[in-house]
C-alpha cells in the first residue's frame, strides 16, 4: 500500500465531516470532552428554546402544563439532535471497522487519514499502519513461497499460476503462446565431479543468462532440480524453437570457472498452446515429451511437438534421430527455415 493511502488524503472521506468539525475545536482538549459538549448543547438549546417560547409569547397563558409540554418537546428534540450528532461523531470508528472488514474479506487496502491526533485519529492511523504492515508481510511470504531461493527466479508454483493467466489471455486475444522446457545435460555428473557448490553456480549462472535473454512479459521458472521452463506469450512455435536454439548456443559459451573450462549443454523441448488444451498442465506435458525427444537424440538439442517440417508446415509428432527441427529465427519479419542437427 502506498504511503499516500495513510496520509495524502489529509482530511479523509466525506463521512468524517462532523468529526473534522469537532477535531477543529480548540476546547475541550479531548475527544470525550467534545462529545460531552455535543450532548450538552444538543439537549440544552432545544430545551431552553422551548421554554423561552412559552415565557415570551404573550398570547400563551403561562401554566405548568404549558411549561411541562414545552420541556418535553425541547427534550425530545434535543435527544434527536444529540443522537444525530453522536452518530456522526462515531464515523471514524465505522470507517475503521469497514476498513478492517474490507481487508479481511477482499484484501482491499484502506484510505484512512493519518493526520488527526485525537483518539479516533490515532485509531485510524494505527489501523492503516497495521494493515500496511500485514500486507507487506503477506507479500514477502508470497514472494518467498513462489521464488526459487538458489537462483532467484520463480518456482513451479508461480510459473503455473502465471501460466494459467497467460493461457486464458491467449485464448481471449487469439495470440500464440509457446512453452520451452530445458534440462541441463548430465547435471548429476557435474555435482559428482566438481561438487554441489559448482552445480549451484551452474544453476545460478544459467538462470542469469535466461533472465537476461527474455522479454519482461516472458516467464522464467526453475521447475525442478536442473530443469527450467520459459513461457513465451505472443510467440509462435517456430519462433519459440528459434529462441530455444539461440539459448542453446549461448549456453555453450557461458563461462564456468568452477568447472575448469568445461562447457555445459542442455536439451530443449518446445511446444505451443493448442485450442483443445484443457489447461496449462497439458501444455507442459507436451513440452516434456519434446524434451525427452531431445534427450533421446543425444542431448544438446532442440525438439518440438508437433514438429516442424522443412517446408514450415507442422509434421506429426515423430521426431527423427538425429533430431531435425525447422526453426524460424526472430519474432516476425521475413522467415528463413534452418535445420538444427545434433
Amino acid at each position: 500500500m502506498p504511503a499516500s493511502q495513510l496520509g495524502a488524503d489529509r482530511n479523509g472521506p466525506r463521512e468524517l465531516g462532523f468529526y473534522r468539525f469537532l477535531n477543529g475545536l480548540s476546547w475541550p482538549g479531548t475527544y470525550l470532552g467534545r462529545l460531552l459538549l455535543v450532548c450538552t448543547v444538543a439537549l440544552s438549546v432545544p430545551l431552553f428554546a422551548s421554554l423561552g417560547l412559552v415565557v415570551f409569547l404573550d398570547d400563551w397563558p403561562i401554566e405548568m402544563t404549558s411549561i411541562f409540554a414545552a420541556a418535553l418537546v425541547g427534550d425530545a428534540v434535543g435527544i434527536c439532535i444529540m443522537f444525530l450528532g453522536l452518530r456522526m461523531a462515531m464515523a471514524p470508528f465505522r470507517i475503521s471497522l469497514d476498513a478492517l472488514n474490507a481487508y479481511r474479506r477482499d484484501r482491499r487496502l484502506p484510505l484512512l487519514p493519518g493526520y488527526y491526533d485525537d483518539e479516533p485519529g490515532r485509531l485510524m492511523r494505527e489501523i492503516g499502519r497495521t494493515i500496511l504492515s500485514a500486507e507487506m508481510v503477506r507479500a514477502d511470504l508470497l514472494h518467498r513461497a513462489e521464488t526459487d531461493p538458489l537462483t532467484g527466479v520463480a518456482n513451479r508454483r508461480r510459473f503455473l499460476r502465471r501460466g494459467v493467466r497467460d493461457l486464458a489471455g491467449a485464448r481471449r486475444s487469439g495470440e500464440a503462446l509457446s512453452l520451452v522446457i530445458l534440462d541441463i545435460d548430465r547435471f548429476k555428473g557435474i555435482n559428482d565431479t566438481h561438487g554441489h557448490a559448482a552445480g549451484d553456480e551452474v544453476l545460478k549462472r544459467l538462470a542469469g543468462l535466461l533472465s537476461s535473454a527474455l522479454r519482461s512479459r516472458d516467464s522464467l521458472a526453475r521447475i525442478g532440480g536442473e530443469e527450467f521452463a520459459i513461457m513465451l506469450p505472443d510467440t509462435s512455435l517456430a519462433d519459440a524453437v528459434a529462441i530455444a536454439e539461440q539459448l542453446r548456443h549461448r549456453m555453450t559459451s557461458l563461462p564456468m570457472p568452477l568447472l575448469g573450462g568445461a562447457v555445459i549443454t542442455a536439451s530443449f523441448g518446445v511446444t505451443a498452446a493448442e485450442r483443445d488444451d484443457a489447461d496449462i498442465e497439458a501444455l507442459m506435458r507436451r513440452a516434456d515429451r519434446a524434451l525427452y525427444d531431445a534427450k533421446r537424440s543425444g542431448r544438446n538439442a532442440v525438439a518440438c511437438r508437433p514438429t516442424i517440417a522443412p517446408d514450415g508446415t507442422m509434421a506429426d509428432e515423430t521426431v527423427p534421430d538425429p533430431v531435425q527441427v525447422a526453426a524460424i529465427p526472430g519474432r516476425g519479419g521475413k522467415t528463413e527455415v534452418v535445420w538444427i542437427v545434433d
